[in-house]
């Protein structure tokens, strides 16, 4: 396999409506579009990391249904190795319902299904995906003791263990301990932090103190850039990419399989952050989750614009 990345998440199909706004509580606005395609934290990042360049080998489950049968054929179209997706007969695969604004903004709701069944034992038969790899990324859509295992796993490989903290949920005691990166957005980072993180000053101070507990962290401030810091190290600041934003779903998901990426292959973390901070622009200029993921060609292409 070589330089690789293994994912291990969540895999579920998205239906999104696009709307002129988003609703107050209690409204209905009428959307002019709606959109079905393969999604889940998971296997967007797989095809993401896929997409830059690495050999991914994606760890999850979907359900023996219609959903199920259109994720795998996806990623087996973006070259993701799913000989280590389960197939499960009892359980539907997950559903995320997501309403896009004019401005890209969004409001998610998921059905978990399959998502919430992947098991410490999926993990641990799924070793060939990480004596293959470089590096180890997960998020937290699927239960906390898969992703330990997951972590403890890629540890016992040598891996370099990322986890994107989205969806946000506490971490039990010594999960620190399993991770070697972690990559957050502001509010994430104010949750595991227990301090408001709102701007560059907030993001810095946050990455330096994450960087203290897990040993690298990431602070991802959307249309404002990112912070990187290493422990022992001061942070370093990179801007985001000026583009027209016409939907953020997966934006994150391309972030963090670009910094995913970038480890594997070793770049400085400037230049994996720079790289990182591209890809999520590249796709947010695009619309759909996996549909809008961007192509290696296209987030060097910007990273050489600005240069």
């Amino acid at each position: 396999m070589g330089v690789g990345v293994a994912v291990v998440g969540s895999a579920h199909v998205d239906y999104t409506v696009y709307l002129p706004r988003l609703p107050r509580r209690g409204e209905t606005v009428i959307g002019d579009r709606l959109g079905v395609s393969p999604g889940g934290k998971g296997a967007n990042q797989a095809v993401a990391s896929s997409r830059l360049g690495a050999p991914t080998a994606f760890v999850s489950r979907v359900g023996s249904d219609s959903n199920g049968e259109m994720l795998l054929r996806v990623l087996r179209e973006n070259m993701v190795d799913t000989r280590y997706v389960v197939v499960d007969d009892e359980t539907p695969t997950g559903v995320a319902v997501i309403m896009v604004g004019e401005g890209g903004e969004n409001i998610i709701a998921v059905y978990r299904g399959t998502d919430a069944k992947l098991t410490p034992g999926d993990v641990d038969r799924a070793r060939d995906a990480f004596s293959d790899a470089e590096v180890v990324l997960a998020q937290l859509e699927v239960p906390l003791d898969a992703v330990e295992e997951a972590f403890r796993v890629g540890g016992e490989y040598g891996l370099v263990r990322v986890l994107n903290t989205a969806p946000y949920r506490p971490l039990p005691p010594g999960f620190e301990e399993l991770v070697d990166v972690v990559i957050a957005n502001e509010v994430e980072a104010s949750q595991l932090l227990g301090v408001k993180v709102e701007g560059r000053e907030d993001a810095e101070r946050a990455a330096k103190a994450l960087a203290e507990r897990f040993g690298e962290a990431v602070v991802t401030l959307g249309s404002r850039g990112a912070v990187a810091c290493r422990r022992g190290a001061g942070p370093v600041y990179v801007p985001a990419y000026r583009v027209r934003v016409v939907d953020t779903v997966a934006a994150g998901d391309a972030f963090a399989a670009a910094y995913a990426v970038g480890l594997a292959e070793g770049m400085e973390l400037e230049e994996r952050l720079r790289f990182s901070a591209a890809a999520a622009a590249v796709k947010v200029g695009r619309k759909g989750a996996i549909t809008g993921l961007p192509r290696r060609s296209e987030v060097e292409a910007l990273v050489r614009s600005v240069e």
